[in-house]
């Protein structure tokens, strides 16, 4: 059996926090993944905010893990990025640029948590998920599948938002709403409940699919408008008359949908 060789020590520098806090700037003592032996990382208050056995986990750059928060598996933080509370980030999970995550948040499988993005309370972002922009996940909610939130999108309460989601502008999900499949949602939208949106699919010139919601919008992803300015836009004989009996078509079925 080849000897056991530590992952990494804590050096002698130091950073101390408001609070009094005080982290150590970590370093590799052996070669993984992009790591040689003697790089130096991150900072971590403690030898149990980072996994020690024969994995990649990380924290690079000027990332900080502190409190009882943990890295571990293969995922890695770095940037700016802060992980602290009882947070778990693990598997092959990455938090990068200036996004905190914390209380008892995971971050977990795949999922990417990044920019100024905040992920909090016991909010779970798992599977390819990506939270990116000033968008915020808190209390329980959950974000999993390839969805995406982005810019001020909120997720909080006990939302479940899966598939191939796409969260953009002040959109937000709350209370129990489930998203799931594929919706495109933004401007300030907020969906409280699973009947609150539909998605119709296929329409358009590339089959590919709308979003309409209880409070008169329509998405897709080459526009955000509202259900009159769509009907509008049909009356635009640049338009096909297939795509316009589409959309005319989408709109009629959204009104009765909502009216249910």
């Amino acid at each position: 059996m080849p000897k056991y060789v530590k992952k990494f020590e804590l050096t002698g520098q130091q950073m101390t926090l408001k609070k009094g806090l005080v982290l150590h700037r970590i370093r590799a003592l052996r070669d993984f993944a992009c790591v040689k032996r003697g790089d130096l990382g991150g900072w971590i208050e403690k030898e149990s905010n980072l996994a020690t056995d024969y994995n990649l986990a990380w924290v690079s750059g000027n990332a900080r893990v502190f409190g009882a928060a943990r890295v571990e598996g293969d995922a890695w933080v770095s940037g700016g990025a802060q992980v602290y509370g009882q947070a778990l980030v693990n598997e092959e999970a990455a938090v990068d640029g200036n996004a905190r995550v914390y209380g008892q948040a995971m971050i977990s499988d795949c999922a990417n948590v990044g920019e100024n993005a905040r992920v909090y309370g016991e909010a779970r972002v798992i599977g390819n998920a990506k939270i990116s922009g000033e968008a915020q996940i808190y209390d329980e909610a959950m974000v999993s599948g390839y969805a995406l939130a982005r810019e001020k999108a909120k997720i909080y309460g006990k939302a479940k938002v899966y598939g191939e989601v796409y969260l953009f502008g002040d959109a937000e999900a709350c209370a129990e709403a489930v998203i799931r499949g594929k919706a495109y949602i933004g401007g300030d939208v907020k969906i409280q409940c699973t009947n609150d949106y539909v998605t119709i699919s296929p329409i358009g010139s590339e089959e590919s699919f709308i979003t309409l919601t209880r409070c008169g919008m329509a998405f897709s992803t080459h526009f955000s408008l509202a259900w009159d300015e769509l009907l509008d836009e049909c009356k635009n004989r640049k338009m096909p008359k297939l795509h316009r009996n589409q959309y005319r078509q989408a709109v009629k079925f959204a009104e009765k949908f909502f009216k249910e």
